[in-house]
């Protein structure tokens, strides 16, 4: 079944119009008046917008290999993947034994591997293995201080919790669909989602807090929506959904009270580098400061899940959707700290999460318990 969250259904029908608000991409170099284009070397046959004088490549990278085909790295290799590697990474299907949806994966490394949905799936290094058939509702946010000290969330304010032997039923306090969780430490974890009514109105943006005994009620946004949670310390903790919220150790205030579309996700590499991600290819970044910036992404798709491997190697997921609300086809897009691009993974799966051990080592996860790994 596909994730069915009351934000997405709002907003799907303006995901065109949201992806021609996400901004605009700045130019690169200056003008060769005798050739046209937009790049500094002098090569009068390349047609492209590098700066390489290689009049065969017909690419926008500073590399000099013909045929290569990938317009925005500058690596010398033919992976035809816009990234920086000089490797042949690609992504690839594994078998997850599932046939349910999964929303959510986090590692301790790339050998201890867990992703959530209608079950709970762990990954070894070699194979995944279903661990938990039928948890007590759909899960769909993961994180863990360790491999042994593991937190998921989901429907009905449900959190269950992995001690490296078995998964355990937490009291949440709240009877929220809590969508996604990140902790500062096993002692210091956040965790948010949305209180709706039975029409699937929202009422209400919920976070909660464990402090290493109980969770407690942290911060109630009336009509507000929460999807999204990471930060970068216990005192610096932003929040997404219909609006940007920010933690300062102490109290929540509003940053963007109203985005140009829903957003579902939020990582950073530093607290003065964060990526949030939604509805109509929607990427804002944030700089410092008290703005955030529109980022221009290519697709008009429902971006579901963002996560990086540092500032130059971040990955954004999602899909596109068919004339009857059911998912077309996954996207799946990587930013080199310069620009968006992306991604052919030939799977055509919606995707909904993201985690990796590094920018090489990356799973993703979505529709039909699909599973899809970034590496060599």
């Amino acid at each position: 079944m596909r994730r069915n969250l009351g934000l997405a259904l709002a907003l799907i029908a303006a995901a065109a119009i949201a992806a021609g608000l996400a901004g605009c991409a700045a130019g690169k170099g200056t003008t060769n008046n005798n050739y046209y284009i937009t790049d500094d070397d002098a090569s009068p046959g390349d047609d492209d917008n590098d700066d390489d004088a290689s009049p065969a490549d017909d690419d926008n990278d500073d590399d000099a290999t013909p045929g290569d085909d990938d317009d925005n790295d500058n690596d010398n290799d033919n992976d035809n993947d816009d990234i920086d590697d000089d490797s042949a990474d690609s992504w690839s299907a594994m078998t997850s034994g599932t046939p349910w949806d999964l929303h959510g994966v986090w590692g301790s490394s790339a050998t201890d591997v867990f992703a959530v949905g209608s079950n709970v799936l762990h990954y070894d290094g070699a194979s995944w293995a279903t661990t938990v058939s039928q948890p007590p509702a759909e899960l769909f946010g993961l994180w863990g201080s360790s491999g042994s000290d593991v937190f998921a969330v989901g429907f009905n304010g449900s959190i269950l919790h992995y001690d490296g032997a078995s998964w355990t039923p937490m009291t949440s306090g709240t009877t929220a669909l809590l969508y996604a969780v990140w902790g500062a430490s096993g002692a210091n974890v956040f965790a948010a989602g949305t209180q709706y009514d039975a029409g699937g109105n929202p009422l209400a943006g919920v976070i909660v807090n464990y402090d290493g005994a109980v969770w407690s009620p942290m911060k109630t946004e009336p009509t507000a929506e929460f999807v999204g949670v990471w930060g970068d310390s216990a005192a610096d903790v932003f929040a997404v959904g219909g609006s940007i919220m920010r933690y300062n150790g102490s109290t929540w205030s509003t940053m963007t009270s109203e985005p140009t579309a829903g957003l579902y996700s939020v990582w950073g590499s530093s607290a003065a580098d964060v990526f949030a991600v939604g509805a109509g290819g929607y990427i804002l970044n944030y700089r410092g400061g008290s703005s955030w910036t529109a980022m221009t992404s290519g697709t008009s798709a429902l971006l579901y899940g963002v996560w990086g491997g540092g500032p130059t190697d971040v990955f954004a997921v999602g899909t596109t959707f068919g004339a009857g609300g059911s998912p077309a086809g996954d996207v799946i897009l990587f930013y080199n700290g310069s620009a968006w691009s992306p991604m052919t993974s030939g799977s055509t799966a919606g995707l909904y999460g993201l985690w990796g051990s590094s920018a090489t080592d990356v799973f993703a996860v979505g529709e039909a318990g699909t599973i899809l790994h970034y590496g060599p």
